[in-house]
């Protein structure tokens, strides 16, 4: 009878076992740990925009108006109606709206009537924007006389009103259609 000899197998060392089970630990902590590190390196772009400006000034304006007839020793009148200021600056600073009446002169006699009696009486404006718009009235508008001021600016803004001019008609005046000049400003 032959008798075969085997070698005794010998059983993985559970030292080894355990230093590849750290090893793998190790590297997939790692692994791990890249995936949310920060990056190697950023890059930034500087970016502006430029905001532009425009203009100050009335956008709307009746042409003309007609007072109508009137008697000798009573008052012309007639509501103006969509004055208009449009501030496209895109700033902070207010404004002022102003307003000067020329004499009333006959197209046919030449007679003059004085504006210096004239009223100017604007309501109170509607607005967009950032503005707080106060009227005034104006009262002898022989002179430029404010009548619309903003204040509290920031950025563009409108500002819309309407206004009844009176003209005293004096008892001495002369028959005849008197035609004057009313001129609006803003600065």
């Amino acid at each position: 009878m032959e008798a075969h000899v085997s070698s005794p197998r010998q059983a993985p060392s559970l030292t080894a076992t355990r230093k590849i089970q750290a090893a793998l630990s190790l590297a997939c902590s790692a692994a791990l740990a890249a995936g949310s590190a920060a990056p190697a390196s950023a890059a930034h772009t500087l970016t502006t925009v430029a905001v532009s400006s425009g203009s100050l000034g009335f956008s709307s304006a009746p042409a003309s108006v007609t007072l109508g007839r009137v008697d000798p020793g009573s008052a012309a009148a007639i509501p103006l109606r969509g004055i208009t200021v449009s501030d496209n600056r895109a700033g902070t600073l207010g404004w002022s709206a102003t307003v000067v009446l020329t004499d009333f002169t006959g197209d046919t006699t030449g007679a003059a009537l004085s504006s210096a009696s004239a009223k100017y009486a604007p309501t109170a404006a509607t607005t967009s924007g950032t503005a707080t718009v106060t009227a005034t009235t104006a009262i002898n508008p022989t002179l430029p006389r404010i009548v619309q001021t903003a204040t509290g600016v920031s950025g563009n803004n409108t500002a819309t009103w309407n206004a009844d001019l009176t003209l005293p008609v004096p008892n001495d005046a002369v028959r005849d259609t008197y035609t004057a000049t009313l001129t609006y400003s803003v600065s």
